[in-house]
């Protein structure tokens, strides 16, 4: 193992704490100071990195959805979709003698945008043909849950419900409004009573709705939605023999199951070879359920018999700025996690739950353009008990979170990844 033992850094840290008298034996803690106090700092090419495609996460009944298309030059086309279902608020639904529909308007609350807020989407809307089953029964009616995925996708009706429009989208909207088909609508009113029942009735007669939008000139655009919201819903406008003017709400609420569904195309980037390379020198970090980092560290196996106390380990990870980060940002903070000899994702907890998340850092630093943790627990536990020394660097919250960064490991200006042991005997 190869390092180099840094005076001047020592004198530093050892002058700093001189005036200390409370020592302090926990790992991680404030520095006991003593004679023998040394920096390690592995050169960076003893740390490798490779880009692996995100497992498929779990995207349902998130707080927020998203449907939308961008081309972004280094990550290619990202395009999300939407699956929902509606409910009737209450079982006492008349429409009155001779119900005629006026209009059915697909209401959805716009929560946050991620793209070119200027890029015209061209919004679809088609009928599901099932519903989303979060449960299924096995032998003897023992009832289990059925994990709902980004890459899953339902059944529905290939005819669309509305006219394609390219709709633009203004940063000073708050609401997607989407005209459906008349003929749908009527559907609806048409319907027999007994559709009425209760939700489970309803389901019978509507399943729910796809919701899709394609990309149109520009770099294009993700809505991010708050289904939740009072203004999102499904309205007939409609008449009946007696009354004008009136209307009826199917909701979506916090019982009604829904999700995104995120794709990617990497076709003609630099990710598609990089997927397929052991190491890279510039890897991928992306959210949408996209891309994530592998980091190799260098065996730290000598380290053991030295019965060195571990006072700080900090993981430097530099990024590469691009002309498109104005329209497409980078996370404001990533995650790092372990990765097991069976390829899941473990939390480092000591490092960042015990010690808090000040502690454990993770946030962007614009200006030095990295991101920086502190593993010195984790870094105990490699040493001494033969932990992992591979590590996962990820978006937080992947799956409601689309943005994305460049991993720089000496690809640009010599610099990469570095880890510094600050350790005493």
């Amino acid at each position: 193992m190869k390092y180099t033992l840094r005076s001047i850094a020592i004198l530093a840290v050892v002058v700093l704490f001189t005036a200390c008298k409370k020592e302090w034996n926990e790992l991680g803690s404030q520095l006991v100071v003593s004679d023998d106090l040394e920096v390690f700092s592995f050169d960076d090419q003893e740390i490798k990195i490779s880009t692996v495609r995100e497992d498929s996460l779990s995207t349902l009944n998130r707080p927020t959805s998203f449907i939308g298309s961008i081309q972004d030059p280094y990550f290619g086309n990202t395009t999300a979709s939407l699956y929902t279902e509606f409910r009737i608020p209450s079982t006492d639904v008349d429409f009155g003698s001779s119900a005629q529909a006026d209009s059915i308007v697909l209401y959805l609350d716009i929560a946050s945008y991620y793209g070119d807020t200027l890029s015209p989407l061209s919004i679809s809307v088609r009928e599901m043909l099932e519903t989303i089953e979060t449960t299924t029964t096995e032998g003897l009616d023992v009832e289990s849950s059925v994990n709902i995925y980004s890459t899953d996708d339902f059944d529905f009706d290939p005819q669309l419900l509305n006219e394609p429009q390219q709709t633009l989208q203004s940063i000073v909207n708050s609401e997607l409004k989407v005209k459906l088909s008349n003929t749908f609508a009527q559907h609806i009113l048409d319907a027999d009573t007994a559709n009425y029942t209760d939700n489970d009735a309803f389901q019978s007669l509507f399943n729910g709705l796809y919701v899709s939008a394609d990309q149109g000139p520009g770099s294009g655009l993700l809505l991010e939605l708050d289904l939740l919201a009072e203004n999102s819903k499904l309205t007939i406008y409609y008449h009946n023999e007696t009354s004008d003017s009136l209307s009826y709400d199917f909701q979506i609420n916090s019982s009604t199951d829904r999700m995104t569904r995120w794709a990617h195309d990497y076709s003609a980037t630099e990710i598609e070879t990089a997927l397929d390379m052991e190491y890279v020198s510039q890897s991928y970090v992306q959210g949408s359920v996209g891309l994530r980092t592998y980091i190799e560290l260098p065996d730290l196996k000598s380290l053991k018999d030295s019965n060195y106390v571990f006072h700080s380990a900090e993981l430097t990870i530099p990024y590469i700025s691009t002309e498109a980060d104005s329209i497409f940002s980078s996370p404001e903070k990533l995650g790092l996690a372990a990765v097991n000899s069976d390829g899941n994702l473990e939390v480092l907890t000591e490092d960042q739950n015990v010690l808090g998340s000040s502690y454990f850092d993770g946030n962007k630093n614009e200006s030095a353009q990295t991101y920086t943790f502190n593993i010195a627990r984790y870094i105990h536990k490699v040493v001494q008990e033969g932990y992992s020394n591979r590590l996962a660097l990820y978006v937080p919250i992947s799956v409601s979170q689309p943005e994305r960064v460049i991993i720089n490991n000496h690809s640009v200006d010599s610099v990469g990844l570095r880890l510094n042991l600050l350790v005493s005997h």
